[in-house]
C-alpha cells in the first residue's frame, strides 16, 4: 500500500512549510495526481487521515486533481491520452506503455500521468 507512504511524505511536507511560514492549521490540501501514480484516491485520503493525527494537519480535507496518462508516438507522431482499463477487478490494471494506440509500434514517450504535487495548503494564521 504505497498509499500510506505517500500520506506520511505529504504531511511531512506540507506541515513543515505551513510551520515555517507561521501557520496554526492547516485546512485544506490541493493535489494533482496522475493516473501513472496508481495512488487510489479513497486509500490516499484515508491514509492522509491517519498520517495527519496529532499534527496542526489534522482533520484537513484532502482534495485531488486527476492529470490523465498521455503519450507521443516516436514513430507515428501520436499524441494522446492512452487507454487505462481494468480486467475484471479494479486491483489489476492493464497498462499499455510500449506499443502506440495508433501504429502499435514501440517508442512511446511518457507525456503526462506521473505527477505527484502538491498544487496549495489552505491554512490558518
Amino acid at each position: 500500500m504505497h498509499e500510506f507512504s505517500t500520506a506520511q511524505a505529504i504531511v511531512r511536507t506540507i506541515t513543515r512549510v505551513a510551520i515555517q511560514n507561521g501557520a496554526k492549521k492547516i485546512t485544506a490540501v490541493y493535489l494533482e495526481i496522475g493516473d501513472l501514480t496508481f495512488l487510489v484516491p479513497h486509500q490516499l485520503k484515508f491514509s492522509f487521515d491517519i498520517a495527519s493525527q496529532g499534527t496542526i494537519a489534522e482533520g484537513a480535507e484532502l482534495v485531488i486533481s486527476h492529470v490523465k496518462a498521455k503519450v507521443r508516438c516516436n514513430e507515428c507522431g501520436y499524441s494522446g491520452e492512452i487507454d487505462l482499463h481494468s480486467k475484471g477487478d479494479a486491483s489489476f490494471m492493464e497498462v499499455s506503455l510500449t506499443k502506440c494506440p495508433k501504429c502499435n509500434k514501440e517508442g512511446l514517450e511518457i507525456i503526462s500521468g506521473r505527477e505527484l504535487n502538491i498544487k496549495n495548503i489552505k491554512v490558518e494564521m
